[in-house]
């Protein structure tokens, strides 16, 4: 689940996976803003078949928050 996270940020961004790692946070890289922030969380939503708690919205701003909450959802 966490490398298909990762691909999706990657893509929605439109920066290397590389580029993607657990500690990458919202505001760390210029294509990380807050509206690449809505549009990584509607595609996860989309392309995973989650969706996330609006309470939760708010903190969903890292690799690795993303990907726990995911993890969560899933029951992975």
């Amino acid at each position: 689940m966490e490398t298909q996270v990762k691909q999706i940020i990657a893509r929605v961004l439109n920066v290397s996976l590389d580029v993607i790692t657990d500690d990458l946070s919202a505001g760390d890289i210029p294509e990380w803003d807050s509206v690449g922030n809505l549009a990584i969380i509607s595609t996860i939503e989309q392309e995973l078949d989650v969706e996330f708690p609006l309470e939760d919205l708010f903190d969903l701003t890292s690799v690795k928050t993303i990907v726990d909450e995911v993890n969560q959802l899933k029951n992975v």
